[in-house]
């Protein structure tokens, strides 16, 4: 609640409602809504009886405009009494009616009334718009279960090495072979499997003639 330069109490803005029913929706326009980040429009919804009216909009000392944000409630019992508007915190969705507080008041014609009020700013009111009408489109991973997904997206971390890298394959131990056995290890390649396919032509028969034959050679005169 400001004050003007001779201590008089000065409006921090112009508040509305109309009534529809038993809902009626309205809005505040703050020209001092208490720091230069508060929003300086806000809009309400409110579910009761009565209520309506036009006035000017007094923040209570300390409040700025995003303190009557969320759940609250409005009333008045005269008409041209103050109407005053309570905010009501809220616990993970729930409001917690023990922390209720008096945010402002308004002073103008107004119905008697009394309601229960939700006051969002106008972006806000967009965000859920967009949200419901346009709501984000779904990527692989938001397919996948809970648990992989929160496998998934958690952060990982690099430590130090701890064992050395495995060194490219030489020519002699990659597969010289080919076809299904890639993982495999040859134990031979193509210039030993020549060498044993001519190895035949210089072989020495055994046996009983290849021991003659030796003798032969080992003790000729």
């Amino acid at each position: 609640m400001s004050v003007n330069e001779n201590g008089n109490l000065r409006a921090d803005g112009v508040s509305i409602s109309l009534p529809v029913g038993p809902f009626g929706i309205g809005g505040s326009y703050y020209w001092n809504p208490g720091s230069p980040t508060s929003p300086p429009l806000t809009v309400t919804g409110s579910v009761g009886f009565g209520g309506g009216g036009l006035g000017l909009s007094f923040l209570k000392a300390g409040m700025r405009s995003e303190d009557t944000l969320g759940y609250g409630a409005s009333g008045n019992l005269f008409p041209f009494v103050p109407t005053l508007n309570v905010s009501i915190p809220d616990a993970n969705g729930r409001p917690e009616l023990s922390k209720s507080r008096v945010s402002s008041l308004e002073i103008g014609p107004a119905r008697p009334g009394l309601a229960a009020t939700y006051t969002w700013t106008p972006e806000q009111i967009a965000e859920r718009l967009r949200m419901f009408f346009a709501p984000p489109a779904m990527g692989p991973i938001d397919e996948v279960s809970p648990l992989v997904r929160t496998l998934t997206s958690s952060m990982g971390t690099i430590g130090s090495i701890t064992a050395a890298p495995v060194r490219n394959l030489s020519m002699n131990d990659r597969h010289s072979l080919g076809g299904g056995m890639s993982d495999w290890r040859a134990s031979t390649t193509l210039a030993g499997l020549k060498d044993r396919q001519r190895a035949p032509e210089n072989q020495q028969p055994g046996g009983l003639l290849g021991m003659i034959q030796d003798y032969m050679r080992n003790n000729a005169y």
